[in-house]
């Protein structure tokens, strides 16, 4: 698990200590565990605040070039019609035609 993940499982016991000891009258208690839930807050906004001196710009954008998308030049189709985007879909079922 992550420090980020373990801080916030902490913060949230804090709190749930805090509401505790508010809830049974267990006064003696409440000025540490709010320094402690204070302490918890401020450390977990220090990890999330991490400078990072690589953005990994180049490298999301080298996976994005290797991909390749299998297309062929059947795949494409070239109309001038209206509806063009659905011109591939026309004479799919061939009906058979009367001669008399």
């Amino acid at each position: 698990m992550s420090v980020t993940s373990q801080l916030e499982k902490a913060e949230k016991a804090m709190r749930q200590a805090l509401i505790s000891a508010l809830a049974e009258g267990e006064d003696e208690y409440l000025t540490e565990l709010f320094d402690t839930l204070s302490s918890v807050n401020d450390l977990k906004n220090k990890v999330n605040n991490t400078i990072r001196f690589t953005d990994n710009l180049e490298d999301y954008y080298d996976k994005l070039n290797t991909k390749t998308f299998p297309v062929g030049l059947s795949d494409i189709v070239i109309s001038t019609k209206t509806g063009k985007d659905l011109d591939h879909m026309d004479n799919i079922i061939q009906f058979p035609t009367q001669t008399d």
